[in-house]
């Protein structure tokens, strides 16, 4: 049985009965797919009508032919280079989401189109234009992730063993996996729920479960959750409840970088005269905050609130001191050698 075929069959069939001068007709192809002729009369009209197909009648064969050889019937000749070109790009940008449930089906979806390209022109072309950089993200389980998928559907807790990054103690946790989330700064995979153990809404990075578990026990997403409002109260996947007024003023050298990104949804620039900027927003997480302006040196300065300047404080000060006694420690090595 051929049915329930999908339309490019059909149009492929019916491009090879014309190549083959078989006169095909609306009658034997409907029969031959099980479907109504009106179904083949609209795929030899899109053909014809659309794809520029030269389909002519032929009364005394009763059947259609090509009324002008070497047109056939492939997704290269319904593509321009432009679209040819974003089904490439397409599949290099998909490589940041293998693991999750899609990947594989939407990446043999593309393959099968692109076979069809021709070998050398779109493919040279492109490549000598693009380059993409391999994602740098620890692969994720494909088992795993489809487990988190069902679990989010079905809205069933979930029982996870997890290494935290700050201090990597594995710990268990129930969850209720609300929805997926994609870092494009982290590169990263997250699965957003709330845990049990620390009765909040938090963020667990997937690459770091270590052992899953579906229940059967089923929870409810509280209508006051959203997922704008939680990654308000976000800064670099880290989350805390209480919102803090940060302000972050830029040398003129790094200002030029600063603006070139949306580092939070509720931040606000403001331009200083001599090239430098204030950078502003609303968020939790100062302990994050911290750890990101540290990234920038001397280039970055935090103005307000007092007590991220008091943590930036102790933490310059701690390395200063450890940095200290390495110099110390070398000096005297070094005078040891010398003896």
């Amino acid at each position: 049985m051929v049915q329930s075929r999908p339309p490019i069959v059909r149009m492929q069939y019916i491009d090879e009965q014309l190549r083959d001068n078989r006169y095909p007709n609306c009658s034997l192809v409907a029969r031959h797919f099980e479907v109504s002729s009106k179904s083949i009369q609209r795929d030899i009209d899109y053909m014809r009508d659309l794809l520029h197909a030269p389909i002519g009648y032929n009364q005394k064969q009763r059947g259609y032919y090509y009324e002008k050889p070497g047109w056939s019937f492939l997704p290269s000749a319904t593509l321009e280079l432009k679209e040819a070109e974003a089904l490439m790009a397409t599949k290099k940008v998909l490589a940041q989401y293998k693991g999750s449930p899609y990947y594989e089906e939407v990446s043999r979806a593309l393959d099968k189109v692109r076979q069809y390209l021709p070998a050398s022109s779109v493919a040279d072309q492109f490549q000598a234009i693009y380059s993409f950089e391999k994602p740098s993200h620890l692969a994720v389980d494909p088992k795993q992730f489809a487990a988190i998928e069902d679990a989010i559907r079905c809205k069933l807790k979930i029982t996870i063993t997890y290494r935290a990054a700050w201090n990597q103690e594995v710990t268990e946790r129930i969850l209720h996996p609300y929805m997926f989330h994609y870092s494009q700064q982290r590169d990263t995979w997250y699965v957003i729920g709330n845990c049990e153990l620390r009765n909040d809404i938090r963020t667990f990075a997937i690459s770091r479960i270590r052992t899953l578990s579906i229940s059967s026990k089923h929870f409810t997403i509280p209508d006051s959750f959203s997922i704008d409002t939680y990654m308000d109260k976000t800064f670099d996947q880290i989350h805390e409840n209480e919102i803090h007024n940060v302000s972050i003023r830029f040398t003129p050298y790094q200002a030029q970088w600063i603006r070139e990104h949306q580092w939070h949804p509720t931040q606000e620039i403001i331009e200083l005269g001599n090239g430098a900027l204030i950078l502003k927003m609303k968020v939790g997480a100062l302990e994050a905050v911290k750890r990101w302006v540290m990234r920038h040196g001397c280039e970055a300065e935090a103005l307000e609130p007092q007590e991220l300047r008091e943590m930036l404080q102790h933490e310059l000060l701690t390395t200063s001191k450890m940095y200290e006694d390495v110099r110390v420690n070398s000096q005297e090595s070094f005078s040891l050698f010398e003896k």
